[in-house]
């Protein structure tokens, strides 16, 4: 019955992304590029955003009729109406800022603690801890998988290509067919969203798939596999700290522009280079430690 649904969410998502776009275009409600991006994204301003709407909806409806575990589909709803709020104010404001990051931060940190509050206290990396760390490594994890994936969230596909890399090995090796469903869902996204995209998955899908991708190594104490399985978005995430870092300490950059994947595209690459090896070397990285743990 599992596959029926997978096979239903994946249609029904695919029928509905069509009809969001005509909408969202119809009323003219789409993306505002960062004024500090790169000018080669100039033309995708007033491209149709939030579109995680439709996959976490979707997701999160299936995903009460299958009876999955119920810290999955919190992370997916909870982290997905932050996004929605933070991509409603940025259409409102008519700014590619959309909530303060102060006031972004506090909700991701407040709905960690609620997911995790649903899960026993478990070791970590095969250690037994207090409660109190528990609780503290996990809502680190949650909230910066969350900002991993959207930060990456900037050429048409790459944040979506390289979370299903990053889940499927996971999904596949503790047979889980929620999140598999999820990745049906994401990919009836990616028909759409791949360059030159008709849609964005805005805040609303990026954060949402990050504190999955997270809760889902939380769910299962595959911590480690969450690791290896999300080695683009933690590269990600480095490129900024370190180009941060670097610049305010010694007033130089690493990289022509973070996050890394921005430093690729202004030395030539192409986004659908960049996308295509990108997911590869994440998914060579996953399914070979998913080969090794085996």
């Amino acid at each position: 019955m599992e596959a029926v649904y997978i096979i239903l969410a994946f249609v029904i998502t695919s029928i509905l992304f069509p009809i969001y776009i005509k909408i969202m275009r119809r009323y003219k409600l789409g993306q505002y590029i960062r004024k500090e991006g790169p000018d080669l994204h100039n033309y995708k301003t007033g491209t149709p955003t939030a579109g995680g709407i439709l996959f976490v909806i979707i997701s999160t409806i299936f995903g009460i009729i299958m009876r999955a575990p119920l810290v999955l589909i919190l992370s997916l709803a909870l982290f997905g109406i932050v996004g929605f709020i933070d991509d409603f104010a940025s259409i409102k404001k008519k700014d590619a800022l959309g909530l303060r990051a102060y006031q972004k931060f506090l909700l991701q940190v407040l709905f960690s603690i609620f997911i995790i509050s649903f899960t026993d206290v478990k070791p970590i990396f095969g250690k037994e801890v207090s409660g109190f760390t528990f609780y503290l490594f996990w809502v680190f994890v949650i909230v910066g998988a969350s900002n991993a994936v959207n930060l990456t969230d900037g050429l048409d596909g790459l944040a979506g290509w390289v979370w299903v890399t990053s889940i499927l090995p996971m999904a596949f090796l503790l047979k889980d067919k929620f999140s598999l469903l999820v990745v049906a869902t994401v990919l009836s996204f990616l028909l759409f969203n791949t360059r030159p995209a008709s849609i964005f998955m805005g805040d609303t899908g990026s954060l949402a798939l990050g504190a999955f991708l997270a809760t889902f190594a939380l769910y299962y104490n595959a911590e480690t596999q969450l690791a290896f399985s999300s080695s683009i978005f933690i590269v990600e995430t480095l490129s900024v700290i370190l180009q941060v870092g670097s610049y305010k300490l010694f007033r130089r950059r690493i990289f022509k522009m973070s996050p890394i994947h921005h430093h690729f595209e202004l030395i030539g690459w192409k986004e659908e280079k960049i996308v295509g090896v990108f997911s590869a070397i994440n998914l060579v990285i996953a399914v070979s430690y998913m080969i090794l743990s085996w």
